[in-house]
């Protein structure tokens, strides 16, 4: 077998490259066990310009990975902290495990992902703050084949009481030759998303991502917390053909006791991903 026929097969184990010439597409994967629906522009966890308007926040996160056609598990581990009243700094490290394939002869490769992101925000004004993230990606197809790529996101972010709007430019970065010799881009797109919180204990939250390489995905979420510490979620991420993660129903509990929480997602409606299942623990403060 040819070592790009071997390639674009072990691809496969992602989401069955749903956005062709496009590599790494890992990257848009939601990490975070408290989602509200696929939605990421104004969480912390993601976004560094969110983190000056939010309080602190470390997660370490397991998912159970579209078990009906990649069979993969990730662990993740996402924060956000402040540093003093108008900055702070966001990391995330996420490794992903594929199925062990046979290579032949009893040679067997376990395919992996690595997603390393540091950031920084600062607010500008009381209102408005600025954030970015440098990233480092490595994706291993084979134990002759790996590919890896840098890229940075950039965040605006308007924050005005219960009102919340970013915009901003995700994963844009450098191109990836394949064993094919092929050049692929990274699933960079141009980001905007709102959120709204009410004073009972509701929220909304929506974002929208254009792929420059191809594609469009929105999300939009419900949040209900109970005195701060019980949490219900759903939403649903909406992902076009070319989009890098297909569309999805998400659904999720969390609960909070003196900053500890805990939380579970869960994927369904969709035949790629459904039965994901995303677990995290975390310390807000």
């Amino acid at each position: 077998m040819k070592k790009w026929t071997l390639s674009l097969l072990l691809l496969s184990w992602t989401w069955l490259l749903p956005a062709q010439n496009t590599s790494m597409q890992f990257l848009p994967v939601d990490r975070n066990a408290a989602t509200v629906g696929g939605t990421q522009a104004l969480s912390s966890l993601y976004n560094p310009a969110a983190i000056p308007f939010t309080y602190s926040d470390v997660q370490l996160s397991y998912q159970i990975w579209a078990p009906a056609v990649a069979r993969a598990s990730h662990i993740n581990l996402l924060s956000g902290i402040q540093i003093g009243k108008r900055a702070g700094i966001g990391l995330t490290l996420g490794y992903q495990m594929g199925e062990e394939f046979d290579m032949g002869s009893g040679n067997f490769f376990r395919p992996s992902e690595l997603l390393v992101s540091l950031g920084g925000g600062f607010a500008i004004t009381e209102y408005l703050s600025i954030g970015a993230n440098a990233k480092f990606a490595r994706q291993g197809l084979t134990k002759d084949v790996a590919y890896q790529a840098f890229a940075a996101d950039v965040f605006v972010m308007y924050n005005m009481k219960n009102f919340k709007a970013v915009a901003g430019v995700v994963s844009l970065g450098t191109k990836v030759k394949t064993a094919a010799g092929e050049s692929c881009s990274l699933p960079s797109s141009a980001k905007i998303g709102a959120g709204y919180s009410f004073d009972f204990g509701l929220s909304l939250q929506a974002d929208a991502d254009i792929y420059f390489p191809g594609g469009f995905s929105a999300a939009g979420g419900v949040q209900y917390g109970w005195k701060d510490i019980l949490f219900a979620r759903a939403g649903y991420h909406y992902g076009s053909d070319k989009a890098p993660v297909p569309s999805y129903l998400a659904l999720g509990l969390g609960v909070k006791f003196l900053g500890i929480h805990l939380d579970v997602s869960y994927l369904t409606a969709s035949k790629a991903l459904g039965n994901s299942v995303t677990i995290g623990v975390g310390y807000a403060f």
